[in-house]
């Protein structure tokens, strides 16, 4: 395989590096708006394989010359950039694969009727990507991406499926910091205060910022954490594509709740936006432009440098409830990543790895014919055997339990 991991970020490297490992790929590009990135990237992976490219995802010409003659493009940029990328893919003749869609392109308010969610735009690729005989897997990553594939399992145990619920949870903590978000704490405070999607009584509801809150018990080691509902991809697909009569899902995240009662007081006062205001120094008198939510984030430890710092454990766990023959059924399905032990056997932490190993992952599948489903779908839309197959080879081992 020929394959362009585009960004260069915590999940690119983690695609990269094990990437760089496979025989099946005989030519590996890191290409990013940063070329000093992709370089720092390239020059990390196993015996120098990997070439470094600058590249611009909003530039559709150029990201299809780039593509041209590659069998895969994993795109790990902002979101926002998914359907200029799927347009070079398109135009290149390459297969596409992404992590994460636009949740952001939703305008409705709580209590809203939802006509329909954000990934319906990344969907609509399907018949040109079919027509063209390519592939484009979108949310392949933990979640979305092993929890879809979790929720598919479930639901193909069942005759019909009442509800889907994905819970992440995490109990990872860093010495000598209050609070040190392991992902990007832009996009943790964006998204958790966005209005988060739902699916209830069988249509898309919209709910506030931070509601729903409950204590979900995650498996051992982890525990009991409480969760809130949060935007989020699981939300977008899995009613579209689960069928069997489902009636409800929703997505909820484990946050601290004195964090929680934190960003709720940042929304109010206009702490949360990522648009620059003029501001007024003080000190100097002079002033200056900057976004809100910059000043909280630069308040805060990069994860960057957290990797190796980190304890504890993260957990994805889905829960699948409905019937089977005639009788109330349910599952629950998750695996667990302990932040110390990942580092030293993949160098990451359980917030990156199990992002970037799944997304590698399928990449092989493809190269191997394992997904040979063309068009643009989730996960959840083709079978979770061959995934569960190999997720243990990539380090993700799947437990499951039947639930009374």
């Amino acid at each position: 395989m020929k394959v362009v991991v585009l960004g260069a970020g915590a999940i690119g490297s983690v695609a990269g590096t094990l990437l760089a490992n496979r025989p099946e790929v005989d030519r590996l590009v890191i290409a990013d708006r940063s070329v000093d990135a992709a370089r720092r990237l390239a020059r990390r992976l196993d015996s120098g394989r990997a070439e470094a490219v600058k590249a611009d995802a909003g530039n559709v010409d150029a990201m299809a010359a780039l593509l041209k003659g590659f069998d895969l493009a994993i795109n790990l940029v902002l979101p926002r950039f998914n359907l200029r990328v799927m347009d070079a893919c398109l135009r290149a003749g390459t297969n596409y694969m992404d992590a994460a869609t636009d949740l952001a392109l939703a305008k409705e308010k709580p209590g809203d009727t939802v006509k329909a969610p954000p990934y319906v735009h990344q969907l609509e690729y399907d018949e040109r990507f079919r027509a063209a005989g390519l592939t484009a897997l979108l949310g392949m990553g933990a979640d979305p991406g092993t929890s879809n594939i979790f929720a598919r399992m479930g639901a193909d145990r069942l005759d019909e499926v009442e509800e889907v619920l994905v819970r992440d949870g995490d109990n990872g903590m860093v010495d000598g910091f209050e609070y040190a978000s392991l992902w990007s704490a832009d996009t943790l405070i964006e998204e958790v205060l966005m209005p988060a999607l739902a699916f209830r009584d069988g249509r898309f509801v919209r709910l506030g910022s931070l509601e729903g809150e409950e204590t979900f018990e995650f498996p051992p080691p982890v525990g009991p954490l409480t969760v809130y509902n949060v935007d989020h991809e699981e939300t977008n697909t899995l009613p579209l594509f689960i069928g069997k009569g489902i009636q409800r899902c929703d997505f909820k995240i484990a946050i601290p709740r004195e964090l929680a009662d934190a960003l709720r007081v940042f929304q109010k006062f206009g702490l949360h936006r990522g648009t620059p205001i003029d501001v007024e120094v003080k000190a100097t008198g002079e002033t200056i432009q900057v976004a809100p939510r910059d000043v909280l984030t630069a308040l805060m430890p990069d994860p960057k440098d957290l990797a190796d710092k980190a304890s504890g454990t993260a957990s994805i766990a889905v829960v699948v409830r409905g019937r089977k023959d005639g009788r109330k059924a349910a599952w629950m399905f998750w695996f667990l990543l302990d932040h110390q032990e990942t580092f030293r056997r993949h160098g990451f932490n359980a917030t990156a790895y199990p992002v970037g190993a799944p997304m590698a992952m399928s990449a092989v599948m493809l190269g191997r014919g394992e997904i040979a489903r063309k068009g643009a779908f989730p996960p959840e839309a083709i079978d979770s055997a061959p995934f569960l197959k190999r997720l243990p080879e990539f380090g993700i081992e799947v437990r499951e339990k039947r639930l009374t």
